[in-house]
């Protein structure tokens, strides 16, 4: 997307939303569906899952508490740990 798009993009949520807070900026974002929910969940089980191997905890068992943690299958963890790697953030 060119830089003039994505300033016009960015200078529109401003007008609508600059005062808000950051979370509930994003919340409202969500909410609208100008954030991808699916891809933020992505990178949230990532990092929840790195988060635990990092503090001792085995790489599978750290998936299969992420897992339950997020209210996820395993099997979706397992996606984003190995089929996911670069989503955008």
């Amino acid at each position: 997307m060119p830089a003039r798009h994505r300033k016009l993009i960015v200078d529109t949520i401003i007008e609508r939303y600059g005062r808000l807070p950051v979370p509930q900026l994003l919340d409202e974002l969500c909410q609208a569906g100008v954030i991808d929910q699916t891809r933020c969940k992505i990178g949230a089980v990532r990092r929840r899952v790195e988060a635990l191997v990092r503090g001792g905890g085995g790489k599978v068992k750290s998936m299969w508490q992420a897992a339950d943690e997020f209210c996820v299958t395993y099997e979706f963890v397992r996606k984003c740990m190995y089929y996911h790697h670069d989503i955008n953030f």
